[in-house]
């Protein structure tokens, strides 16, 4: 006669180890907490501001690429050639327009990588 493990029955909660509901007036254990430095909050921060500043890098490459890819497609020297026509308004505006905006989020994005410059100065 064999008996496995599987066909025995076996007592998963002992007797005293079983959940009891809190009652108002019992005390509770502290909860488990795991003391962090100040350290560990400072490195945290300065990742993320790290982060951010490689990501506004990244975009101000970007955008410095869409201005060398405008003057490309806009071609300064044609301005000379096709000048006092028709064209030459139309596309005045178009590069006036497209480089403004262009402009402006340089601009923006500056001042946000001044921001976290600063920002990380302060850190530490």
């Amino acid at each position: 006669d064999l008996h496995t493990p599987l066909d025995t029955p076996r007592e998963v909660f002992c007797e005293g180890s079983e959940p009891q509901p809190r009652g108002e007036h019992t005390h509770c254990e502290d909860a488990f907490q795991i003391p962090l430095a100040t350290e560990v909050f400072r490195r945290a921060r300065a990742q993320r501001l790290n982060r951010q500043k490689n990501l506004g890098f990244a975009l101000m490459c970007v955008l410095v690429a869409f201005i060398l890819l405008g003057c490309a497609y806009f071609n300064p020297f044609q301005f000379h050639i096709i000048k006092g026509t028709d064209d030459w308004s139309n596309r005045v505006s178009q590069l006036s327009f497209i480089f403004s905006l262009i402009i402006f989020a340089l601009f923006v994005n500056l001042m946000c990588l001044l921001n976290i410059c600063y920002r990380q100065r302060n850190l530490g």
